[in-house]
Parts: structure tokens; C-alpha cells; sequence
């Protein structure tokens, strides 16, 4: 739940720069959970333990603090900022590379044309940030482990991206059009923005909200940096779902297709294993959402099928996920939720085979500010 700024003024002077903005709030989220996870042989073979119980920090959503506020420029137009701040609960420490706000940290201008947006965000195909259109189509977003993950049936990373400018249209009908350029990915990498040296991203999306409806259709384009990829051919992916509200439940379904993957859900390490820098295929996903009074229970099954996307690396691999989950609100602020789901993977490589699985029982509770 969001508050006054004055709730921090123990940010010192960086907040009190804010006070002359009303419209400047504070937001934020803690979950921390716990997991159980129990690996095949296979799995241990790839260098997984048997057994694993482990507190998981941002188990079922990340944990973040955040500022976001307006200013109104007159005219129809609006400036705006967020800065978002990732943060592991289970040791305090910054998440995304340490970063201070590495979750978000943009500055917007908006009016009739829509909203421009400039700095680091989460991609178009996520369900991350300002930009992020993918949540709705599937009932667990990228969370809850890698039995629940909704990247799992997928070949994309749903990364955030520095060096960024987006573009969101205002709603005709429903629809928005959305838009991104990344002049390079990581500031932390080797290589030059705007320069072949350095991983380059691209991507535009389609939404549609509509009563019960939602639709999302997302086209991804990187071209890999030669300092890191040598001459590896640039990555493309289209990603298509959404969700219906049948007022009962709600069913969401999604597909994608990728090709020349190198940043994807490699969840027991297998593909690395087999020394394959990129990846090509398919992905399917299916889930349902229904409430019990305020309990939530939700579902939801993937798989992916792909192969080695470099004739150099030959391998070829079947992924299947599913995870069911419950949820349930103390209040609007806090709730407790719990997970139990299977993963497993079929490998074959020129010089290894095996299909490594993984069981996982976890839960948690989660507090919004």
C-alpha cells in the first residue's frame, strides 16, 4: 500500500528533495519463504544436491522498495520518475548486481501521444515494471521456484535492460502499442552502446484489456555482443497469451517460439553442461485460477521443446513444469501462500544423456507497504 513521503523522512536529504512533490509516494513488499527440494539422480549427476531445504528470499515476488511520484507541466503533459530497489530479505543484501535501483530507474513524459520512457526497466516481454505486458498471461508470472516459473516453457530471459528508451501509446479500443530499445543491456559488460561489442535489444508488444479479457503479443530481438558471443547470430522470440475471467475461474494459455537463444532457464544446468551457447524451439503453457471465499488456488502446466541452435554444439532437449499453489489475504497488505510442484527435463548431447528432475514444496508470506 502506498504513503506519504513524509513516512521517510529518515531518508535524510535525498527524500527531502522530494517533499515539494505531493504527489511522490513510497511503496514496497517483503516475502520470504521456505523451500524444500528434492533432486533425481540425474539432477545430482549436473551437480544438484539430494536434498535441499533452503529460506528463499522473494520466493512468490521480488522483494523492492520503491519511489514514484509526477509533476503536472501543464499543457497535457506529465513528467514522472520510479525508482525501484530489489533487495534479498533473507540477508539485506541489494539484489540485481547490487545495483541501488536496479529494478527500475526511469524518468517519463507523458501527454496525448502516450508515454516515453528513458533508463533501465524491465522488457516489453516480462511481467516486470512500467513496460512488462506479460503477467497476464499466465497465473504465475516468473515466480514461486522453476516448477512455477512461467520462463520455464520459454527460450527468453524477461530481463530488465540498462541504456534503455520505451514508448507506451495511449488506449484506443483496448489496445496499446508498446515499443523499447536498449542501446546496451548490461552497463556492467564489456563493450561500446550502440556498438557490436555489446549485447543490443529490442522489442514491441500488443496489448488488449477488455472486461474479462486480456491478450498480450510480444516480439523480442537481441543481437548478441561480440565481445561475449563472438559471432553468434542475433536472438529473436515472439511470445502470445492471455488470460479470461469466466467470473467462476479465469483460464490463461500462452505460446512462443524462439530462435538463437543464449539467455534462457537452464534449470539444472544441462544445456550448459553440453556446451551449447544458444538455443531454438517452442513452448507451450496452460493455467487456471479460482477462489474459494478469499483462498486462491491456482495451476498450471508448461513445456518447452528445443535444440542446440549452433551445429557446433549438437544437443537436444524436452522441459516439463506444472505447480499448484494457494493463496491466502490476512488483510489487503499481507497474505500467506504455498506451493508444491514437479520439473523435469529430458537431455540428449552428444556426450551425455539423462532426464534430471526436481520435486519442490515451499511457502511464505508476503507484506506490501
Amino acid at each position: 500500500m502506498k504513503k506519504s513521503l513524509i513516512a521517510v523522512a529518515v531518508l535524510g536529504s535525498f527524500a527531502a528533495s522530494a517533499f515539494a512533490a505531493p504527489s511522490v509516494t513510497l511503496y514496497g513488499r517483503i516475502d520470504q519463504g521456505l523451500a524444500f527440494t528434492n533432486y533425481s539422480k540425474d539432477a545430482r549427476d549436473l551437480g544438484k544436491h539430494e536434498n535441499n531445504f533452503a529460506m528463499e528470499s522473494g520466493f512468490s515476488t521480488g522483494n523492492r522498495w520503491g519511489l514514484k511520484g509526477t509533476e503536472d507541466l501543464g499543457n497535457g503533459l506529465k513528467a514522472g520518475f520510479s525508482l525501484e530497489s530489489g533487495f534479498t530479505a533473507d540477508d539485506g543484501k541489494s539484489a540485481q548486481g547490487g545495483r541501488l535501483f536496479g529494478r527500475e530507474a526511469l524518468v517519463s513524459l507523458s501527454g496525448s501521444f502516450g508515454t516515453i520512457y528513458a533508463g533501465r526497466f524491465g522488457s516489453i516481454a516480462s511481467d516486470m515494471g512500467s513496460l512488462g505486458i506479460l503477467g497476464g498471461t499466465s497465473p504465475f508470472f516468473n515466480s514461486l521456484g522453476p516448477t512455477a516459473t512461467f520462463k520455464g516453457s520459454t527460450g527468453s530471459a524477461f530481463n530488465r535492460y540498462d541504456n534503455s528508451l520505451g514508448y507506451a501509446s495511449p488506449v484506443f479500443s483496448g489496445f496499446k502499442v508498446l515499443a523499447m530499445y536498449s542501446m546496451k543491456a548490461d552497463s556492467g559488460a564489456t563493450g561500446e552502446e550502440n556498438k557490436g561489442s555489446a549485447d543490443r535489444y529490442a522489442a514491441a508488444g500488443l496489448q488488449y484489456k477488455s472486461g474479462p479479457a486480456y491478450f498480450a503479443l510480444t516480439g523480442e530481438w537481441t543481437q548478441w555482443g561480440n565481445d561475449k558471443y563472438g559471432d553468434l547470430d542475433d536472438g529473436f522470440a515472439v511470445t502470445a497469451g492471455g488470460h479470461y475471467d469466466f467470473s467462476f475461474l479465469t483460464a490463461y494459455a500462452k505460446a512462443t517460439y524462439f530462435k538463437n537463444a543464449a539467455s534462457y532457464l537452464d534449470t539444472f544446468g544441462a544445456w550448459k553442461k553440453a556446451g551449447t551457447p544458444a538455443i531454438k524451439g517452442w513452448g507451450l503453457e496452460g493455467g487456471l485460477s479460482k477462489k474459494f471465499g478469499n483462498t486462491t488456488v491456482k495451476g498450471a502446466v508448461g513445456y518447452r521443446d528445443a535444440e542446440s541452435d549452433v551445429s557446433s554444439s549438437k544437443a537436444e532437449g524436452k522441459r516439463l513444469n506444472a505447480a499448484l499453489a494457494v493463496e491466502y489475504p490476512f488483510s489487503k497488505r499481507t497474505k500467506l501462500y504455498g506451493v508444491a510442484g514437479y520439473v523435469k527435463e529430458w537431455t540428449k548431447k552428444a556426450n551425455h544423456s539423462g532426464d534430471p528432475a526436481a520435486i519442490q514444496v515451499g511457502g511464505g508470506i508476503v507484506h506490501m507497504f
